[in-house]
């Protein structure tokens, strides 16, 4: 981290009076992640976040770029120290923006530097990498001195670290080790003209900014092997940690580093006590993320070293930092690459109560493992609540985000003024505005659960699941971690636990298998020993504990792809010919769902084949599928080619109480909002009905059946659910949901939705599913032909 330290040491270089200090720091704000202002005590005037914003706005109105630039700069720096990585991200670009303007490459360069901090955080490492090779760039254009040279061993610093990233330990050291060879040079130099000196608190500031680097190279001989090098750099930063008395987020992260370095070595005690320090630190500054890896690692050790119960206490401290900052992003491109490397956290504390055997809590977690991106695009893309809770919700996150901003900045003033304010006063108000956000909450979650899974995730508890699971339903819920899928076995009165000993990426080659064998209609035997090998995985293990006359199946992972109605038995038998099966995504949905259940209706909209300007699209059958629905229930609309309009789809949906869309999809594993429904144009709009206008829709409809390409499948996050049409629709007020895993055949199509209407005027959507299935695999045995139909939600 680079803070103050070029102003310092262009004053005491030039041997500047205090007013030449001010106007040199005013000619370079931005590269130290503080400017604008006077070079005085740090604690004057910094003020918090709203401060910083509104010096940064009233300096951009009047057009002193310069002085915003830096501002918007220091406020980027506040906000990732405590969580906000939107704003950071925000705040960043406007300074570079600002910089840019004012000519100041200096300016650039330290907002780029902010900027490759905060991308890096939520996971965005192509573009972080972009960032600093552009950085690099911007800094030959800075005249030589102090101020170049430390933005430019900053910048070199995080270059090495993203080698690092991607297992290129040498360029690493290579990089990291020249970013440290300029910083020793500018050490050397200040302390040989130490007498000289204007400010002699330039040494320390220099001290303080190589810390970083000493982090990174040990990070960088630590990927390489080099252990004993490693040791010394870490045991190095902390050594002038301690003489400086410093109060530093990167105690946290050198004594994290360190502990490592003693686990790799099997030295526990040693590891532990490390650790200890390292969360120790992270909670005393605030620092969210040093807080929440410590703890996960602490958590880990004893875990692996047999002491499960002792391990949950910080897991649970860990996964209580990762919510907090997940709640500040507001995209859910954000929020996803976020979650991405948390998985292992959340796989922690499941694997820590299977071994303390509370099988419960250990469900419970797997609940929030899983429940991330349904509520993620909830939240950031529909905008349920309304007029004064909504401002309500947003004025206490304000508070809270004002107070860490302003705890930031005082926590970073106390590492080079002694004199600095107690910053006890600040946690507490903290502490105050944290409970009347959980206090708001609790109110909220009486009144609408939904707009309370807005702000904060609540999945449902294993007691809670129980409440609202049907007699007669068994419940399968998966979860995949590194060398075995868990499967909880859970029906309205009892749960068993139970689990399969297979390492993922063997899991994923047989998932692809099975997938790959389906289109090899010539290839009976290769599908049937995939299916069957699955079927003895996932399966048998539960079949003795199975009471209900209906599964649930609840898929994590590489699972979300697997047919399980296709699965063969030892007998030689799918799993659909002994049961009905259906989907949820997480358990949690049910408190959805439920809430959302119909009686069957009489009424369907039905769109087929629409027109989409090619022959190549055509679906002859659709057509027919369309009648067939409307023949089955006479009281429906059908709409085909040109008239199965995306306009008329919108308006017309929330009439009535079945819809069913008999058309091609299109799925975008990149934007998985994007992923839409082809419908025929109409003027101006290309007819594609995407996932994020159907959250908008207000259907009525007790059930959607999506009779098209791939419409089961979406982007698949890394321990999280699938995104993708099934939810839009379940949020849009559907409970039930029929989709496809692969593309349909389409005259196979037509035979099995035939008969799915045909038995769902007697009996419930699953059991009509199953009947359909069995009776088209009559006429074409593969199950390509019938295996990719399944229902989500409500059976």
């Amino acid at each position: 981290m680079v803070k103050l330290t070029a102003w310092f040491l262009l004053a005491a270089l030039l041997g500047m009076s205090g007013v030449a200090a001010d106007a040199a720091q005013r000619q370079g704000q931005g590269a130290g992640g503080r400017g604008g202002g006077e070079l005085k005590p740090l604690r004057e005037g910094q003020g918090g976040l709203s401060d910083i914003e509104a010096k940064a706005a009233e300096a951009e109105k009047n057009n002193n770029l310069e002085v915003a630039s830096g501002a918007y700069n220091r406020a980027s720096s506040a906000a990732r120290n405590q969580g906000q990585y939107q704003k950071a991200l925000t705040y960043g670009n406007k300074a570079f923006e600002l910089g840019e303007k004012a000519g100041k490459p200096l300016l650039q360069a330290g907002a780029i530097l902010q900027l490759s901090y905060t991308t890096g955080l939520v996971g965005q490492w192509d573009k972080k990498r972009e960032l600093l090779h552009k950085g690099i760039e911007i800094v030959k254009k800075i005249p030589s001195g102090a101020p170049k040279f430390t933005i430019e061993a900053s910048l070199y610093t995080e270059l090495g670290s993203d080698y690092l990233r991607t297992k290129d330990a040498p360029k690493a050291i290579d990089y990291i080790s020249y970013a440290l060879q300029v910083q020793d040079s500018q050490l050397d130099f200040l302390k040989k003209r130490a007498s000289r000196l204007p400010n002699p608190r330039v040494i320390r500031v220099m001290q303080i900014s190589m810390l970083t680097t000493l982090q990174r190279l040990g990070n960088a001989y630590r990927g390489a092997g080099k252990i004993e090098e490693a040791i010394k750099v870490y045991e190095r930063g902390l050594g002038t940690i301690n003489e400086l008395a410093l109060r530093t987020p990167l105690e946290s992260r050198l004594y994290q580093e360190l502990g490592q370095l003693y686990l790799q070595q099997k030295d526990y005690d040693r590891a532990l006590a490390t650790l200890t320090r390292a969360a120790a630190s992270a909670e005393r500054t605030q620092n969210a993320y040093a807080a929440e890896r410590a703890n996960g690692q602490i958590g880990d050790l004893l875990r692996e070293t047999k002491r499960p119960s002792e391990a949950i206490p910080y897991y649970k401290k860990a996964i209580a930092s990762v919510e907090s900052s997940r709640s500040a992003l507001e995209s859910e491109e954000l929020r996803s690459s976020f979650f991405e490397n948390k998985r292992q956290t959340y796989a922690g504390i499941i694997l820590a109560y299977i071994g303390a055997k509370n099988w419960e809590e250990a469900f419970n977690y797997s609940e929030r493992a899983r429940s991330r991106a349904f509520l993620d695009i909830l939240g950031s893309k529909v905008q349920l609540a309304q007029g004064s809770l909504l401002a309500e919700e947003r004025a206490l996150q304000a508070k809270m985000s004002a107070l860490r901003a302003k705890l930031a900045v005082q926590q970073e003033e106390s590492e080079e003024d002694e004199e600095a304010a107690d910053p006890k006063q600040l946690m507490r108000e903290l502490e105050e505005a944290q409970k009347a956000y959980n206090d708001f909450l609790a109110k909220i979650r009486k009144e609408n659960k939904e707009q309370a899974s807005l702000m904060n995730v609540e999945p449902l508890t294993l007691k809670e699941t129980q409440q609202l699971l049907d007699p007669g339903v068994t419940m399968l819920e998966y979860f995949v971690v590194a060398q075995r899928v868990l499967l909880w076995v859970v029906e309205k009165d009892r749960i068993r636990y139970l689990s399969s000993p297979i390492a993922r990426r063997d899991l994923v080659s047989k998932v692809g298998a099975l997938r790959e064998s389906v289109f090899q209609l010539g290839e009976k035997e290769k599908f049937r020993a995939s299916a069957q090998e699955l079927y003895k995985l996932l399966i048998e293990p539960a079949l003795p504990h199975v009471r209900g006359k209906e599964l649930l199946i609840i898929p994590h992972d590489v699972l979300h792809y697997v047919p399980f109605q296709a699965l063969i038995s030892p007998q030689g038998k799918y799993l659909i010919q002994d049961y009905p099966v259906y989907y949820l995504s997480s358990a949690s949905l049910m408190q959805f769902t439920k809430e959302k259940k119909r009686a069957g209706g009489e009424r369907a909209l039905v769109m087929g084949n629409p027109s989409l300007g090619d022959a190549a699209y055509n679906l002859r059958f659709a057509e027919r599928e369309a009648k067939e629905v409307a023949g089955v229930y006479p009281k429906s609309e059908v709409y085909l080619k040109e008239q199965a309009s995306k306009p008329r789809a919108i308006s017309l949906s929330p009439g009535f109480e079945m819809l069913h869309f008999a058309v091609h999809a299109e799925l975008s594993e990149e934007d998985p909002l994007s992923s839409a429904l082809l419908l025929a144009g109409d003027g101006k709009d290309d007819g594609r009905l995407k996932v994020g206008e159907i959250f908008s829709l207000n259907l009525k409809a007790g059930m959607v059946v999506l009779s098209a390409c791939e419409t089961g499948l979406g982007k698949l996050s890394n321990g999280d659910e699938m995104i993708g049409l099934t939810r839009a629709f379940i949020y849009a007020g559907t409970p039930s949901v029929v989709t496809t895993l692969w593309k349909v055949n389409d005259r196979s199509s037509y035979e099995l939705m035939r008969e799915f209407y045909q038995h769902l005027k007697t009996t419930k959507k699953s059991e009509a599913l199953r009947q359909a299935q069995l009776k088209t695999m009559k006429e074409f045995p593969e199950p390509f032909y019938w295996a990719a139909y399944q229902l989500t939600g409500e059976p």
